[in-house]
C-alpha cells in the first residue's frame, strides 16, 4: 500500500498542464477559464463546405484576440497567477493549431487546445466523425487520434482528414451531445474515455439543456476516471424541466464528477441565476467540484452552409472574457461566498482537472 501511494504522489507531482506552448506546471496557469472559443468557429466543414480563408483575416484575428485575453488578465490580482484559457474548438470546426499557438505568444494568457469531436442541436457531427462512428473499429480508431493529439500533436486541418499533424499538443478532449444521445455521439463518448483512461487527460463535455448525467454514466462506465470529467453548460434547464436544477447538478457531483456553470451571462444563464445556482452547491459542500467560464468566440461564420466563403464573411462579435472575475464574482460575493472558496473555483479546481 504504502509503495503504490509513493507511485501515486510522484505522479502526481509530475502532472503537468498541457499548454499549446508546451507544459507547464499547474500552479503557473492561475485563474482559468474552462470553456471558451478563442479565437474562431467555422461549422462549414459540419455541413460539407470550404471553411472560410483565415490568412487575410489572420493578423486582425490574433490582435483582437489578444486584447480580449490581456482585458481578463488585468482583471486579475498579482496573486492570481498568469490566467489561462481552455479553447474548447475540438477538430475541424475552427481549431487551427499553429494560430493558436501564434496567439499565445502575444499574450501572458495561457491556452489549453481540445481534441475531440463535437456536437450539438443546431448542427450535425463532423462527417469524419459520422464516418469512424460506423466503420468496424472505428471506436478504437478515433481513440487513437485523440490520443495522437494528445500525446504527439494536432492534426493539421489545412490538409486532408488525418494527412498532417502538428507538434502542437491538446491538453483537455471535447466531446458534446445534442438534444439527446445520437448513437455516433455515444461513440465519441466511448473513443474519449479510452483517451482519457490512456493518457490521464480531461474531457469536458458540450451539453444541450439536459443530458450532463447521461454523459457522466457513460464516461464513467467506459473506464474515464469521474476526477477527469467535466459536464459543461450547467445553470439552465440541465434536467430539461427546471430553470435551475439544483438536485441534478448533484447527481453528476456524487458521481465524482465536475459541473461547470460556462455561460456566463448568455440569455437564459444570467449572472445572478448563475450565482444563485453556484453558491447552493458551496453551501452542499462541493466547491472543489465547480467550474466557470462564458463560452464566447470573437469572430465566426454565419454562412457556413454556403459553398464559397470570402474574407469578410467572418463576423466578429467582440466578447468580454471578463464577466466571471468582476460581474460573477461580485454575485457570489453578495451570496457570502468567501474569496478562499472563489479562488479554489477559479484556480485550485482547474490546476487539479488540467493536470496529466
Amino acid at each position: 500500500v504504502l509503495a503504490r501511494s509513493v507511485v501515486a504522489l510522484e505522479q502526481h507531482s509530475n502532472s503537468m498542464v498541457h499548454t499549446v506552448l508546451g507544459p507547464v506546471s499547474p500552479d503557473m496557469i492561475g485563474v482559468t477559464l474552462m470553456h471558451e472559443h478563442a479565437p474562431i468557429v467555422d461549422w462549414s466543414e459540419l455541413y460539407g463546405t470550404k471553411p472560410a480563408p483565415v490568412a487575410p483575416v489572420r493578423e486582425e484575428m490574433i490582435a483582437a484576440t489578444v486584447k480580449l485575453l490581456d482585458a481578463f488578465q488585468a482583471t486579475l490580482d498579482p496573486w492570481d497567477g498568469q490566467g489561462a484559457i481552455v479553447e474548447t474548438t475540438p477538430i475541424r470546426v475552427g481549431r487551427y493549431p499553429q494560430l493558436l499557438a501564434d496567439l499565445a505568444k502575444q499574450t501572458k494568457v495561457h491556452v489549453i487546445a481540445s481534441t475531440g469531436f463535437w456536437c450539438e442541436a443546431l448542427a450535425p457531427q463532423h462527417p469524419w466523425a459520422v464516418r469512424l462512428s460506423v466503420t468496424e473499429g472505428g471506436t478504437q480508431q478515433m481513440a487513437d487520434l485523440f490520443i495522437r493529439e494528445i500525446t504527439e500533436g494536432m492534426e493539421d486541418p489545412t490538409c486532408k482528414w488525418g494527412e498532417r499533424f502538428t507538434n502542437i499538443k491538446a491538453g483537455i478532449i471535447k466531446i458534446g451531445t445534442s438534444t439527446y444521445l445520437r448513437p455516433s455521439e455515444r461513440v465519441c463518448h466511448v473513443a474519449a474515455a479510452i483517451a482519457s483512461k490512456e493518457t490521464g487527460c480531461p474531457i469536458t463535455t458540450h451539453t444541450t439543456e439536459g443530458g450532463g448525467l447521461e454523459q457522466a454514466e457513460l464516461l464513467l462506465k467506459h473506464g474515464a476516471s469521474p476526477d477527469k470529467v467535466i459536464i459543461g453548460h450547467q445553470g439552465h434547464q440541465d434536467d430539461r424541466q427546471n430553470d435551475e436544477a439544483n438536485a441534478y447538478h448533484q447527481f453528476i457531483i456524487k458521481r465524482g464528477c465536475y459541473v461547470q456553470f460556462d455561460r456566463v451571462d448568455h440569455g437564459k444563464y444570467g449572472i445572478d441565476k448563475q450565482a444563485r445556482q453556484i453558491a447552493r452547491l458551496i453551501t452542499k459542500g462541493f466547491v472543489k467540484q465547480i467550474l466557470l467560464s462564458h463560452d464566447r468566440v470573437p469572430y465566426f461564420v454565419s454562412n457556413f452552409s454556403t459553398q464559397e466563403k470570402r474574407a469578410e464573411d467572418w463576423k466578429s462579435v467582440d466578447p468580454d472574457y471578463t464577466t466571471v472575475t468582476t460581474k460573477l464574482v461580485d454575485a457570489l460575493k453578495k451570496l457570502e461566498v468567501t474569496k478562499s472558496q472563489i479562488r479554489t473555483m477559479l484556480i485550485e479546481n482547474p490546476r487539479r482537472v488540467l493536470a496529466f
